[in-house]
């Protein structure tokens, strides 16, 4: 084996040395942007748990005051419904007894 060809296999392996070290680099550059990638997306997630329980309480509350607002309602209604057949039964004078 000559010089030349030495220098020769030296040269090719330097080359694949350094094509190795350029991929390497890229996957380093992609491993840093996923990483921010999943930074951002952590914050994201964590916004929408903070929005959710804000949600949950507003619904909490509406929902108690839906109960309320229901039973008034309804005895509203019974008492407009009693006061309309006290008004048939009393308002005539008797006349059905």
């Amino acid at each position: 084996m000559t010089n030349a060809d030495r220098l020769h296999r030296i040269e090719d392996k330097i080359d694949k040395l350094g094509d190795a070290v350029v991929s390497i680099a890229r996957a380093e550059e992609k491993l840093t942007g996923l990483e921010q990638l999943s930074v951002d997306l952590h914050r994201k997630i964590t916004d929408i748990e903070e929005r959710l329980r804000c949600v949950e309480d507003s619904l909490g509350k509406a929902k108690s005051e839906l109960n309320v607002i229901n039973k008034v309602f309804w005895i509203a209604l019974s008492a407009f419904v009693t006061g309309g057949i006290a008004m048939m039964i009393f308002g005539n004078g008797l006349s059905m007894l």
